[in-house]
């Protein structure tokens, strides 16, 4: 059903124009993926089944940020992210944590172990299928995307990193200075 609700959307949002003349690639459909492009939209449910359409949050600077359990990079980077989240979150920062796994990997009750432990102040969602991770061509976590008030990527981050270094303080204080 989600792929169903995505084809669709791609297809109204390709045939909108508004990928200002970027190309697709044919197999996928999904806007190649890098820094100056727009991001694939995608609707998805979060771990509390409160949809989530990266479209909708077109005027704020965007995180999409992937991850998994067993992965103590990521786990601990979600604790500086939480921190990001919580410094700007009301001047228009929206942090969105895609847990790469799937039920087979990581049981669903260990993935809101953990979230109810650390009270995450932004929205978890699991990619069971896939889905998200492919249309961002994400391999490996931890990956994360910054994404522009305009839905333009403007940053990419891989691998391990401190949400709350001054660099990375700066690049979303500056994007969200932007008009």
């Amino acid at each position: 059903m989600r792929k169903i609700i995505f084809i669709l959307l791609a297809a109204v949002f390709l045939a909108s124009g508004c990928t200002k003349g970027k190309n697709t690639d044919v197999k996928t459909g999904f806007i190649p993926v890098k820094v100056g492009n727009p991001a694939n939209d995608f609707l998805y449910n979060d771990v509390d089944q409160k949809p989530f359409l990266l479209s909708q949050q077109r005027g704020k600077v965007v995180i999409i940020y992937f991850w998994t359990l067993k992965c103590k990079e990521c786990t601990e980077a979600m604790v500086s992210l939480d921190s990001l989240n919580r410094k700007f979150g009301d001047k228009g920062l929206v942090v969105f944590a895609v847990d790469a796994e799937t039920s087979q990997t990581a049981p669903m009750y260990e993935l809101n172990k953990f979230i109810q432990k650390n009270s995450f102040s932004f929205r978890v969602m699991r990619d069971d299928d896939g889905f998200a991770a492919e249309a961002f061509e994400v391999l490996k976590a931890p990956e994360a995307f910054i994404i522009n008030k305009k839905g333009v990527i403007a940053s990419i981050v891989d691998g391990k990193t401190d949400w709350m270094s001054a660099e990375n303080v700066k690049t979303i204080q500056s994007l969200l200075s932007e008009s």
